[in-house]
């Protein structure tokens, strides 16, 4: 059965790429774990496709619904991309950011700690008795 998405989430060409590091994406996820405020979104709804738009990071998101609009992301793009790259798990990255790696909780800290509790890891340097993924298909 194919999925259908009602709106299609992208980048204009004026944006710049997802250019934040794995340690950026990792204090971000700790904000929105201990409810920090984490800034306003902006996004523009429409049916126009503007041309040369950019993909969500490193990922290429499928066709939208025919007669569904697109969602733009004005401001907020870096976060968007973070939140949506940790915990997606359908889709495989189109092009490969060298120094990405998956986020990974700590496990045993406190939610009160000014640390973050969040750390991102390459494949070769997860401890599953120190730390759990955030990133778990359904």
């Amino acid at each position: 059965m194919k999925k259908h998405y009602p709106a299609k989430l992208e980048s204009p060409s004026f944006q710049r790429g997802f250019v934040w590091e794995p340690e950026k994406v990792a204090f971000f996820i700790d904000s929105l774990y201990k409810g920090y405020p984490i800034g306003s979104l902006l996004f523009w709804r429409t049916n126009i496709r503007l041309e040369n738009e950019r993909q969500l990071g490193n990922y290429s998101l499928p066709e939208p619904t025919k007669g569904y609009p697109l969602d733009y992301v004005l401001d907020g793009q870096q976060r968007i991309t973070s939140i949506f790259s940790v915990f997606q798990t359908e889709l495989t990255a189109v092009s490969t950011v060298s120094s990405w790696m998956d986020i990974y909780y700590i496990l045993g800290s406190s939610v009160e700690s000014q640390q973050s509790q969040f750390v991102p890891l390459d494949a070769n340097n997860v401890d599953a008795k120190k730390t759990f993924p955030i990133k778990l298909p359904f």
